[in-house]
């Protein structure tokens, strides 16, 4: 199995076309949004001026792919054909496809509610800390990713986030996504028969 197709039975399984029901908005376009380099500490998704001490992953220490499942989102009071892209689904294998596909897909989503609103940032810890200090509950790199992404515009790209290096001496790093029209997160954990995380799945739901 290759990468693209995991990548596709993922949506099935936790975002499925209809007329299955699904709170999960299901992503249209798969691409690599780069690498997420985890120093040491859980990693989130979230909206920093939002999210209050929402939901983590522990992810093993190195460099892991970044997958964003993405959709087309028209704004209100905007052109209608002047498609924004809003990330809907991350993944991050952190193993071979065929091991992911072995394993119980069969995984509870978060037990409470995972804010977030516009845009959010996929990162560390270590990422976390070395952004600080906030100020009106937001580092300066992510109201530049924002700015930056909307002074783009709408577009039929691919490429609608930032990937910033937090840190250079380790490279942490932070990866900010637009999350329009999407209010809160949820996730699931592809464990082996050991425990060992095989795979993550976010997901931005309406």
């Amino acid at each position: 199995m290759k990468v693209e197709e995991l990548l596709w039975r993922l949506v099935d399984k936790y975002a499925p076309a209809p007329p299955a029901y699904s709170m999960l908005v299901r992503p249209t376009w798969f691409d690599h949004a780069g690498d997420l380099v985890v120093v040491d500490g859980p990693i989130t998704w979230e909206t920093p001026w939002l999210t209050e001490g929402g939901f983590s992953h522990q992810l093993p220490a190195g460099t892991h792919p970044v997958y964003a499942g993405t959709c087309a989102f028209p704004p209100q009071d905007e052109d209608p054909e002047a498609f924004w892209r809003t990330v809907t689904m991350v993944v991050i294998p952190l193993t071979e496809p065929y091991r992911i596909e072995r394993a119980n897909w069969d995984v509870a989503g978060y037990h409470d509610v995972h804010l977030i609103e516009d845009f959010a940032v996929l990162w560390g810890e270590e990422a976390m800390r070395r952004s600080l200090p906030h100020v009106d509950d937001a580092s300066s790199f992510v109201r530049d990713a924002r700015d930056g992404i909307l002074a783009k515009g709408p577009r039929h790209r691919k490429d609608n986030w930032t990937n910033v290096v937090v840190d250079r001496e380790t490279g942490a790093n932070a990866l900010v996504f637009p999350v329009h029209d999407s209010e809160y997160v949820t996730g699931y954990e592809i464990v082996d028969d050991e425990g060992e995380l095989l795979c993550l799945v976010l997901a931005a739901c309406g």
